[in-house]
């Protein structure tokens, strides 16, 4: 392992409702054009709506499009994105030193309209596998699915995966689809602004939907680099409120918390960053929060962008979408004008940009919060990166929980078994009640969270976290293979009967498989960093690395860390806790 190793932004691609690539995209950023508009599309929602759509018209005039006939629509949108930027770049896809990472919230979620049985390709790990091996990676690919912040996280576990010496290079691929799954889902939760949406101002009422795929390619080999000056991923972190599944952090101390990390792996202070790209969804909490993250952070003078008012919110593409958009801010040295903001409707005095104009920008931060609580920060910088090389032997387990047919195991020894009980309904009810006082919450989540609450009310059984480690020191990485595709279906049959069409946001909120680390996180008050991936299996080996990459980190010191998986019955949960050597 080298001493040092810098992680260099060498390709991208963008594309979204604004064009199909990168340049394209941001030109009419600074033009100050917007893609969202007014559809009447009874097939995603009975009444009218705003969103940003993709032209498809556009994409067939691409010349690989007519290659593309055998993938799905998100596939191939992913396909052309990566082809674009590796075609750029020069980095080799095909070599076991290139990695993929996808980022994706619900992925081919429209397979599972209207079907009484599931679509392979539905399943996150098979969407990743047909997009990789399009380009003859011979590497298995990491599948992020983290809600909004998933796009982040790509970046965050790529400079890591890179700094660590695993691989030179990583090809980060985000998407989502706007669809009927989503729109009716977000429509439930009366967030969707019936106009385009107003970032940070007075007279914001909700978020745009929106639609897009991304590619950005890091790499360690500064030779590939073709800007005058690099571009370097500084630094990364992330975090939980600990506080609600769909609803924020009431202060913004824990957003504050992942951005203050990310500054400090970076070397830098509140006075280096030249420009700050948030979430910035136009919904009226999130928008307070971040305003409040910002001030506790004091970067309240620094120029504040949300790019949601020209593409909308592109779910698991966004972070990637908008951290290239950030890259071509230092390009290009120009602010850009937050679209639709007006006047400041936030309680902290945050300087929201209300025109686009040249710049002097070195540092950028770029955030993102999401559904379970959960928030991530990355810092893009033209100035050198000091920050360390990750220590990926530094992990210790202390402990080991499994919970699989109908018992719950502690290092090896049976604790409950629950084998006289018919089902896993009446099983996981009776293991809680053994192990818990009664917890109101318990009876409202879905499967797959229950399982992972249990399991960790087990795996920290006679374990205080608290009592050596401060909140934000405790972290999770849990993995599975179905995401939350159990409670989707559940969501997608209520959807597929228009008769009714009974929206249901207690449903819809389960339709993210990382909701099961909000709801631990929020009983246990742990704030540090999280990530949940997708697997076809328990890689326990590929866990472990992730995890002492994590606990090489400063803010990190121990991790709950392994397995919850539920479809239909069918369960397993395989949890670690483990700590820093």
């Amino acid at each position: 392992m080298e001493n040092h190793r810098v992680v260099y932004a060498v390709g991208d691609n963008i594309i979204t409702s604004l064009g199909t690539t990168t340049r394209e995209n941001v030109d009419n950023i600074q033009a100050e054009k917007t893609g969202i508009k007014r559809y009447e599309n009874a097939s995603l929602f009975p009444e009218p709506f705003v969103a940003s759509i993709i032209d498809d018209s556009r994409l067939k005039t691409l010349p690989l499009w007519e290659k593309l006939s055998n993938y799905h629509r998100l596939e191939k949108l992913m396909i052309l994105s990566a082809s674009d930027a590796l075609q750029k770049c020069g980095v080799d896809a095909s070599s076991k030193r290139t990695a993929f990472i996808f980022s994706t919230t619900k992925g081919n979620i429209d397979l599972i309209a209207k079907s009484e049985t599931l679509n392979p390709d539905a399943e996150l790990a098979n969407m990743a596998l047909h997009v990789s091996t399009f380009f003859k990676s011979t590497n298995k690919p990491y599948i992020i699915s983290n809600a909004c912040i998933s796009g982040v996280l790509a970046i965050l576990l790529g400079q890591r995966l890179l700094k660590s010496g695993e691989y030179d290079h990583v090809v980060l691929i985000g998407g989502d689809l706007t669809t009927e799954f989503i729109i009716s889902g977000f429509m439930s939760f009366k967030s969707v602004s019936p106009n385009p949406c107003k970032p940070y101002d007075k007279s914001r009422d909700g978020l745009s939907m929106g639609e897009g795929a991304a590619t950005l390619i890091l790499s360690v080999d500064k030779s590939l680099v073709k800007d005058a000056t690099p571009i370097m991923v500084a630094g990364c972190s992330s975090s939980n409120d600990a506080n609600h599944i769909s609803g924020p952090s009431r202060t913004g101390h824990e957003l504050h918390l992942a951005i203050t990390h990310a500054m400090q792996e970076a070397g830098l202070k509140a006075s280096d960053i030249h420009m700050i790209d948030m979430h910035g969804t136009a919904t009226v909490y999130n928008d307070e929060m971040e305003s409040k993250a910002v001030g506790l952070t004091h970067l309240e003078s620094s120029p504040l962008l949300s790019l949601k008012g020209y593409i909308g919110h592109t779910m698991g593409a966004s972070g990637l979408i908008e951290s290239v958009v950030c890259l071509e801010a230092i390009r290009r040295q120009m602010l850009f004008r937050t679209l639709g903001f007006s006047e400041l409707g936030v309680p902290v005095n945050v300087n929201v940009t209300t025109e686009t104009r040249p710049a002097q920008i070195k540092n950028i931060l770029k955030t993102a919060s999401g559904f379970g609580g959960c928030n991530a920060a990355v810092i893009f910088s033209t100035e050198k990166s000091g920050n360390k090389v990750p220590n990926d032997d530094c992990a210790k387990t202390i402990k080991e929980c499994v919970i699989a047919d109908k018992k719950v195991m502690i290092d090896g020894k049976t604790v409950f078994d629950g084998s006289d009980y018919q089902d896993y309904a009446a099983f996981i009810r009776a293991a809680f009640k053994s192990i818990s006082e009664p917890y109101m919450k318990f009876s409202k989540m879905d499967d797959l969270c229950k399982l992972g609450l249990i399991a960790t009310e087990f795996l920290l059984q006679g374990v205080n976290l608290h009592e050596k480690y401060a909140e934000d020191e405790i972290s999770m990485l849990l993995a599975n293979r179905y995401s939350s595709l159990d409670t989707d279906i559940t969501h997608q049959h209520i959807i597929d009967d228009r008769s009714t069409y009974q929206l249901s946001p207690a449903v819809f909120v389960y339709t993210l498989a990382n909701i099961v680390m909000g709801e631990v996180s929020i009983r246990n008050k742990f704030k540090g960093e999280n990530l949940f991936l997708i697997d076809e299996k328990f890689d326990r080996k590929r866990m472990e690395q992730i995890a002492s990459l994590s606990l090489s980190c400063e803010n990190t010191k121990v991790m709950i860390v392994g397995w919850v998986d539920f479809f239909k019955d069918d369960y397993s949960a395989h949890l670690l806790l483990v700590e820093k050597k």
